[in-house]
């Protein structure tokens, strides 16, 4: 029975040590301990590169030029027309009498003629209304640049928030790795001494368990870096981890 307990052990150990040489890396072979982050001015510099920011700017492009165009109505307010003849006009007669026989007369003559027309219409109540409509334009634009501005300093504030996350969960992650590393050299002592016969079963579990909880709190944290690490990805258009 004991050589099946220690066999077991042994599987156990051998399972522990391979694994535990992976655990300080991330799927991608980065060690989380030494990532450098950009500084927050890139991140906010490369949060202006989001699909919102865009379409903020093309929403006051377009009421950009609705604004020149309202500057620009009092032209209708002038009608120009013209018209150009050009051709021969031809007239057929013809002419008879009691003493004179049925006979046709054609005449005709070139004509080239041009026409030149203009009209002025005014109505007043456009006339009066117009700055304001040229106003209100300019408030609508003013309102898509400060909507604009809110959603930049919300974002900044995400991406702060993220940013305090990220750094505090990658200090905790080192002292979780050095206390993996502890637990992991403890269970290799008290697995050399209970070979000797000078440490119980009992204290071979409990040195295990130790090695455990400190293998899932690593991970636990690792796993809060790289979801931290991608949103922080997201918010600021800022390729870290993923380049």
């Amino acid at each position: 029975m004991k050589k099946i307990i220690l066999m077991l052990l042994f599987f156990i150990t051998v399972g522990s040590l391979s694994y535990g040489q992976s655990v300080l890396q991330t799927a991608e072979g980065l060690d989380y301990t030494k990532l450098l982050l950009p500084s927050l001015e890139e991140l906010f510099e490369n949060a202006k590169r989001s699909p919102s920011v865009e379409m903020f700017e093309s929403k006051m492009m377009e009421q950009d030029n609705l604004l020149k165009s309202e500057k620009r109505s009092w032209l209708k307010y002038f009608k120009v027309g013209g018209s150009w003849q050009y051709g021969n006009i031809g007239v057929n007669s013809m002419f008879t009498d009691q003493n004179t026989p049925l006979f046709y007369q054609y005449s005709g003559a070139k004509q080239n003629a041009l026409f030149v027309s203009g009209t002025v219409s005014v109505p007043f109540d456009d006339v009066f209304d117009r700055s304001n409509r040229v106003k209100r334009q300019k408030m609508q634009r003013r309102s898509t640049e400060l909507e604009m501005e809110k959603w930049f300093d919300e974002q900044k504030v995400r991406i702060i928030d993220s940013y305090v996350k990220l750094t505090n969960a990658m200090s905790i992650l080192k002292k979780k790795t050095e206390n993996l590393t502890l637990t992991e050299a403890q269970l290799k002592t008290v697995e050399a001494d209970f070979a000797n016969g000078h440490a119980a079963i009992s204290d071979l579990n409990a040195a295990k368990k130790m090695e455990v909880e400190a293998y899932e709190a690593y991970k636990l944290t690792e796993s809060t870096i790289t979801a931290e690490l991608l949103h922080l990805e997201i918010l600021s258009r800022t390729k870290i981890i993923s380049k």
